[in-house]
């Protein structure tokens, strides 16, 4: 169980990281001009710039969340046992 822990908590934070990664590599070359906008002060570039960086984290936050339990199903495919187990006591206990 350890082994399968390992692999699959690794693999699962790589493809998040991965993921997360290509996410902002993609929508952050739209937010340049935005921030610059923002930063010469008008009000209305300010509150679009906000609304964007915003869209973005909710995004990664989503994409990561999905991963992770992508990740966790994963993990309970790999650990759950194939046939029904046996009862561990043999013998009954009076309630």
């Amino acid at each position: 169980m350890l082994a399968a822990g390992s692999l699959v908590g690794s693999t699962t934070a790589l493809r998040a990281g991965s993921k997360c990664l290509a996410l902002v590599a993609t929508r952050t070359p739209p937010l340049v001009p935005l921030a610059l906008d923002a930063s010469l002060g008008t009000e209305r570039a300010q509150a679009e710039l906000r609304d964007e960086v915003l869209a973005l984290a909710r995004e990664t936050a989503e994409t990561s969340w999905r991963e992770w339990r992508r990740g966790l199903d994963a993990f309970d495919a790999l650990t759950r046992p194939t046939a029904p187990q046996a009862s561990r006591r043999p013998y009954r206990v009076k309630p």
